[in-house]
């Protein structure tokens, strides 16, 4: 037992099988990287307890609000199945220090704005309790003060007075900071009951702290971290993981990708393991029946991520991807797009994909479905779709035409409105891939959730023209409204 990389995981995972005299480690720690995180515990929870999905014996908890003590009495409950007993402590927060109360403020305020003011105030709580702070401290004139360096809580705090509010009402207080670390440290060392075992995932960790020291010597360290830097060495490590990655994703397919796609691929992209992940089964469709993916896939199905950062946006949101949409919002953000920009090009994309909901529903898209390969949807697809855009610029014409008055004589007619041409699915027809994707996203809304989609951009843009609230918090919200599927 002891530290493991992630290159090595599949080695010991092997080792801890049955019919193996190795036992598996009572508590594995499973950190770094987020995509090769949520791999690693996917691998090993399935060798401690396969089929774990709605099995008794199996107990997810919020590493972010349960209290260490509820995780060791859980821990150490019989299963009323008997057998094997799995808790996963996900996203936990034993090794996060002062500065990270920001990111719970944080979660406090989006939940505010979602109305959600008891998520609000657990969250808040959270903070106060790391920042040693009451709630009497939060009704004093300077209580910004108090927060960590760096955070902003907004020219109008008022949010903080309506989570105030709700714990009064529902005589919540700041729980104790508590050792959750040191509680968590005596369990290990006393041992958990046969058959138990704990996994535990976290962004950071502290190598110096005792915590570590006893889960490296009693279980199992899986370091997920990747370097970040521009040495050669951290280069090199970098697209080990990525070669790892796409071999993970290609070999299940059945397709290759040569030395020079895969170079192209990573200059395109950079180490960022979702946009990889996310491009390389584009790429997979894109070549359809071939085996292989080129240098020139590549070049011709990804060209415009790399030109254009806001379609990187756009492309995670309609793909439902919350994290990765958090992700380049913040990027954008922090450069020089404006909130209005941002909210504009994903308002367009709804549009879009509204259009193509009408299109599958139609007659005309009867050729489609979701599973087809792209070699089948320019042969079988693609016509129905120009044929589609012909009525529909018809259709739109006409509505035009009753509506406007008769141009005076000697005037020459007017060209088509713009806004009728940017509805068009195949605005090129000569380059049909961009429509494929169009209609593989529509397919993962329903027309309600599209129609809730256009009226949550409406409400935002309101309130980034008139409200202070900062930016990214009503971005944020718009994002996690249309990437959350509708109850």
């Amino acid at each position: 037992m002891g530290e493991i990389s992630y290159q090595d995981l599949k080695a010991y995972l092997k080792q801890i099988e049955a019919p193996s005299d190795r036992l598996p480690a009572p508590v594995h720690l499973i950190h770094g990287e987020d995509l090769l995180v949520r791999t690693a515990f996917e691998e090993i929870l399935g060798r401690l307890l396969p089929d774990a999905s709605g099995s008794l014996n199996y107990e997810p908890l919020d590493g972010a609000t349960t209290p260490i003590g509820d995780v060791v009495a859980c821990i150490n409950t019989y299963s009323l199945l008997g057998g094997s007993k799995v808790v996963a402590l996900r996203d936990a927060r034993l090794f996060h220090a002062r500065e990270t109360a920001a990111k719970l403020l944080d979660s406090a305020r989006s939940a505010r704005i979602d109305a959600d003011l008891p998520r609000a105030a657990k969250h808040f709580l959270a903070a106060l309790a790391q920042m040693n702070l009451s709630l009497e401290d939060m009704h004093a004139s300077n209580r910004s003060g108090r927060f960590p360096d760096g955070y902003d809580a907004g020219e109008d705090d008022a949010w903080i007075d309506a989570i105030l509010d709700h714990c009064a009402s529902a005589r919540l207080s700041v729980p104790p900071a508590g050792d959750g670390a040191g509680i968590l440290e005596r369990a290990i060392e006393n041992g958990f009951p046969k058959g138990h075992h704990l996994i535990i995932t976290t962004d950071l960790i502290d190598r110096r702290r005792s915590l570590y020291k006893i889960i490296c010597e009693k279980g199992s360290v899986i370091d997920c971290a990747v370097p970040k830097g521009d040495r050669r060495a951290d280069k090199e490590a970098q697209e080990a993981a990525l070669a790892d990655h796409m071999k993970s994703i290609l070999e299940p397919a059945g397709k290759t990708m040569s030395r020079e796609a895969f170079l192209s691929l990573c200059e395109m992209t950079g180490f960022d393991l979702g946009t990889f992940a996310n491009n390389l089964r584009i790429l997979i469709d894109y070549a359809g029946q071939r085996r292989a993916v080129t240098a020139e896939d590549v070049e011709a199905a990804l060209t415009r991520t790399k030109k254009d950062p806001l379609y990187e946006l756009t492309n995670a949101v309609t793909d439902r991807h919350w994290d990765r949409s958090l992700f380049f919002l913040d990027a954008l953000l922090a450069g020089e797009i404006h909130g209005l920009q941002a909210l504009a090009a994903v308002a367009n994309q709804i549009r879009k994909l509204l259009v193509a909901k009408d299109f599958i529903e139609s007659p005309a898209g009867e050729a489609w479905h979701p599973a087809a390969t792209y070699p089948q949807f320019q042969k079988s697809v693609m016509p129905a779709v120009v044929a589609f855009d012909r009525a529909l610029i018809e259709r739109i014409g006409a509505w035009e035409a009753t509506l406007a008055s008769a141009p005076a004589e000697g005037k020459k007619k007017k060209k088509p409105d713009k806004a009728a041409t940017d509805l068009q699915l195949a605005r090129n027809p000569g380059n049909p891939f961009p429509v494929y994707q169009t209609l593989k996203k529509a397919d993962r809304f329903s027309r309600a959730e599209l129609l809730n989609a256009l009226e949550a951009l409406a409400e935002a843009d309101v309130r980034l023209k008139s409200s202070a609230l900062h930016p990214r918090l009503i971005l944020e919200r718009v994002v996690w409204r249309i990437c959350s599927p509708n109850d």
